[in-house]
């Protein structure tokens, strides 16, 4: 007898589900500057990291006293919140014994350092944490909400389950989500905020979500500079949509949206006048010059058409060197004859948020430091473009769009896998780890043995449970990858 078919709200806790085990599995045992806050506020209470001064150039010495990290402490703080919650389990290993297996040579990375103190299991423990707890269930809830969205467009429940899984699983985004990362925060939050003031039935934009939508797009400036662009576009979107209202209701939900923009912004004031004395002077005016730093205020000079490339063709950090397959979303403000497309309004949105964000990655000469742990400036970004290039991918035949994800999603797992900036290597690199994950490793490494027969079967659950998942015996994709309001 069949059975009903698969509800809407099915389809995004599935996809919510798939995206968030995916994540996790990957997590990748890097410890890095945003961490170090985090530990410190499990650890005492604080956002002052003295206590690792010397451990990463990203820590250096307040004007006041104090040590702090070199960025904005939005992600830092989300981090902490696991490591609160687990404090009694990390407080039992960050007094440990050495690793089994010491290196033989040391590059640099800091996981070498916690071993031969004995507390690599500690960081271990942190660094999966706000992975699993934080990086993974946001981006995996921000692929939920755009599964919903379009469900709301009338589109098949299918369709939009596979494009927001395509979104977040054969993009940069997984390769992303691999450790604390403000810029994919920054990605997830700013993405949702744009998803809620759209309304796929062209309902008038409410109180509540203007609010929720600048809640966001405030976090994403307590996360990083590049949230003003944010900020900016989320505003003028609710303005536009507020123009859709009479009297006063535009005037309700800009206050609204601003109110809400408020907490985010606010709080990065206090933090700069609590950590360096000055409420407006980002972190970055009070370190040690570098070499990226030279140019302009502190490294944030005039858009650099070499960066720009860069930025997308570089082959260790380029946008569309990661995922060619985003390039697609060129074209679809020329495509017509499609079935679903997007509205031109909001099409034109998400050009200028691509637009804008272009700008300011190129005019940032942080930029040129992606080789250190690949692409990441521009990841805001790739939801847009992944939006886009579903609506131009309906123009080619079944199969050829279905080679297009395989090869797209057989280049992230690789990427993320591996988490090198170059497929080749990232592919080279797992063949000699015998499809082993670098935590696999680093958990060997730290005492923690793994036995072959249950790395094999995390790889087999995980395929087992991705398959799942997107099977679906009544709903079936129509012909078209669907993904926005049909004909507006």
């Amino acid at each position: 007898m069949p059975t009903a078919s698969i509800s809407g709200r099915t389809w995004a806790w599935r996809v919510f589900l798939a995206c968030w085990i995916v994540y996790s599995f990957f997590w990748t045992p890097y410890l890095i500057r945003e961490h170090f806050p985090a530990l410190a506020i499990a650890e005492r209470g604080t956002m002052n990291v003295e206590q690792y001064a010397g451990w990463t150039d990203d820590i250096f010495r307040g004007p006041s006293g104090g040590a702090f990290i070199n960025n904005n402490p939005g992600a830092s703080l989300t981090g902490a919140i696991p490591l609160l919650f687990f404090r009694p389990v990390l407080a039992n290993l960050k007094e440990g014994r050495p690793g089994h297996a010491q290196p033989a040579h040391d590059d640099g990375e800091l996981f070498w350092r916690t071993l031969r103190e004995g507390s690599a299991p500690y960081f271990l423990l942190a660094e999966f944490l706000t992975v699993a707890l934080v990086m993974a269930p946001i981006t995996a809830w921000t692929m939920a909400l755009l599964c919903s969205r379009l469900i709301a467009t009338g589109i098949p429940a299918v369709n939009a389950a596979a494009v927001s899984l395509a979104c977040g699983l054969a993009t940069p985004i997984l390769f992303r989500a691999a450790h604390l990362n403000h810029n994919l925060l920054v990605a997830d939050a700013g993405f949702a905020a744009l998803l809620l003031v759209w309304d796929p039935a062209g309902r008038a934009l409410t109180v509540r979500n203007a609010a929720l939508a600048g809640l966001l797009a405030g976090y994403t400036v307590l996360c990083d500079f590049s949230g003003l662009v944010v900020v900016a576009v989320a505003a003028l979107y609710v303005w536009l949509r507020g123009a859709e209202q009479p009297g006063f209701a535009r005037c309700r939900v800009l206050a609204a949206y601003g109110l809400g923009v408020l907490p985010g912004v606010v709080g990065l004031m206090l933090y700069q006048a609590w950590a360096f004395g000055s409420f407006y002077r980002p972190s970055q005016h009070y370190m040690a010059p570098t070499a990226p730093t030279a140019r302009g205020y502190r490294g944030f000079d005039y858009p650099s058409i070499s960066l720009i490339w860069a930025n997308f063709f570089d082959p260790r950090f380029g946008l569309f060197a990661y995922c060619p397959a985003l390039l697609l979303a060129f074209a679809a403000p020329f495509l017509k004859r499609v079935r679903y497309r997007m509205p031109r309004r909001e099409l034109w949105i998400l050009l200028a948020y691509f637009a804008l964000f272009v700008l300011f990655c190129g005019s940032n000469q942080y930029s040129w430091l992606q080789p250190l742990t690949g692409f990441r400036y521009l990841v805001p970004v790739v939801p847009a473009l992944a939006l886009l290039a579903a609506q131009v991918a309906q123009a080619f035949p079944r199969n050829v769009r279905r080679l297009i994800i395989f090869a797209a999603v057989a280049q992230s797992l690789v990427m993320a896998a591996a988490h090198e900036n170059n497929l080749a290597d990232s592919a080279a690199i797992l063949w000699r780890r015998r499809g082993s994950l670098l935590w696999m490793i680093r958990l060997d490494q730290a005492g923690i043995d793994i036995p072959g027969i249950l790395r094999l079967a995390m790889w087999v659950g995980v395929t087992v449970f991705s398959v799942w998942v997107c099977r679906s015996r009544q709903e079936r994709p129509t012909d078209e990858t669907t993904f926005a309001n049909p004909g507006r």
